[in-house]
């Protein structure tokens, strides 16, 4: 007879942790103990014994497959690599130096089916003193910038573990093109898009990195930015419409004239003396109460604010009413009429 597929696969990417790779993966399956459920383990091309401490585990009779990726691909890359021999009905995403407990798992499941969530993500609380101040400080202006770009549903989608239905990640991944540090996005864009029902849970962080940042040091906060960014753009009307240079050379000029317009027609009614309500109704919304070059600067900036957000809710009610397939990447998902 066939095997029974497991109902949890648990996917843990893991680089240079040979220290204690081993205990890590002991614990968690300790705790999943009663469950009937598969761990693979993920060497993202690590320099130290990673590979053969997770192999000992599996050679003791532990329901673990390890694989290996030859080179450091990133994160992202080693959970989409380990979603090819994952099984289980639920897929976890669970961080192997264990900062998040692996008992977390269980508390997922439970709300994945008290709620009937697509996909649950575990959410960090960044009032919890084990947080350095300039890390809180990071996380919450990304999670602004996320919110804002994408608009979704969750606070927080970078916390290291996720528990997914199984066919969510079946059509998620193709979507997916980032596969260092913004790939949590770019997979929870995705399956927003097609429709799957995401929510969060918080979960408790056993913080024990050195330093103001932890792990994240400038380059990689600098390397985040610029792929959430890129994801925004793959995910957005402007990729679905696919304007040729012509067409974009048009839609900068239309919007550099708006703004020419709005200075032309703000220094227009600046030397204008009205009289009564008017003049206290100019001088306030004109800014005449502010220094001459200050006051320029501050129109610009509201003028350039004006466009930039205009153009974010203008992006989110073009996609939602014309999504379509006919081309790929998260641009082209329209939602699921029905879902399992």
């Amino acid at each position: 007879m066939p095997e029974t597929p497991p109902e949890l696969s648990v996917i843990m990417p893991a680089f240079n942790e040979g220290q204690h790779i081993r205990a890590n993966i002991l614990r968690v399956c300790e705790s999943l103990a009663g469950m009937h459920y598969q761990i693979i383990v993920v060497d993202d091309g690590s320099s130290d014994n990673t590979f053969a401490e997770s192999q000992c585990v599996a050679d003791a009779g532990k329901p673990v497959r390890v694989v290996k990726n030859e080179t450091n691909l990133g994160k992202g890359a080693s959970l989409f690599h380990g979603f090819k021999f994952a099984s289980g009905q639920f897929v976890a995403f669970l961080d192997s130096d264990l900062e998040i407990a692996p008992e977390n798992l269980l508390t997922l499941i439970k709300v994945m089916r008290e709620t009937d969530a697509d996909v649950v993500a575990g959410v960090k609380d960044l009032q919890a003193n084990q947080f350095p101040l300039m890390r809180r400080l990071m996380s919450r202006g990304y999670r602004l910038m996320v919110s804002a770009l994408f608009g979704l549903s969750i606070t927080d989608t970078q916390t290291g573990i996720k528990l997914f239905r199984r066919e969510v990640l079946a059509d998620a991944i193709p979507r997916v093109s980032a596969r260092r540090f913004a790939f949590d996005i770019e997979l929870l864009v995705a399956a927003s898009r097609f429709g799957y029902r995401i929510v969060e849970r918080p979960v408790e962080i056993s913080y024990h990195r050195r330093g103001g940042l932890g792990r994240v040091n400038l380059a990689q906060l600098f390397n985040m930015t610029a792929d959430t960014l890129a994801i925004f753009y793959r995910a957005s009307f402007w990729h679905w419409l696919n304007p040729g240079l012509r067409a974009q050379i048009w839609m900068a000029m239309f919007v550099l004239g708006i703004f020419l317009s709005g200075v032309g027609f703000a220094k227009l009614l600046t030397p204008t003396i009205p009289q009564g309500f008017a003049k206290q109704f100019f001088y306030i919304v004109l800014l005449q109460f502010i220094p001459s070059p200050l006051r320029d600067w501050l129109i610009l900036l509201i003028g350039f604010l004006f466009i930039v957000f205009s153009l974010l809710q203008l992006n989110r009610i073009v996609m939602n009413a014309f999504g379509r397939l006919d081309r790929d990447g998260l641009s082209g998902i329209t939602r699921k009429s029905t879902k399992r």
